[in-house]
């Protein structure tokens, strides 16, 4: 079984990934939490929309996505 190439699960995994390091960090003092959390939240969005454009242009030209 195949799975298809999905944005979703990219960037709720990217996103698991990032805050479970910024909690790490902020246990260990290097940085603030909600601070770090209220800075890159947008990037969560940049990804998405790149992940979304990869697949349509990937679909229109034939790919497997």
């Amino acid at each position: 079984m195949t799975l298809r190439f999905s944005p979703e699960r990219i960037v709720v995994g990217a996103s698991l990934i990032g805050v479970g390091a910024l909690d790490i960090l902020s246990r260990m003092g290097r940085v603030e939490l909600l601070t770090a959390l209220r800075t890159w939240w947008p990037a969560t969005l940049v990804v998405w929309g790149a992940a979304e454009l990869i697949r349509t242009l990937s679909a229109r030209t034939g790919g497997q996505g």
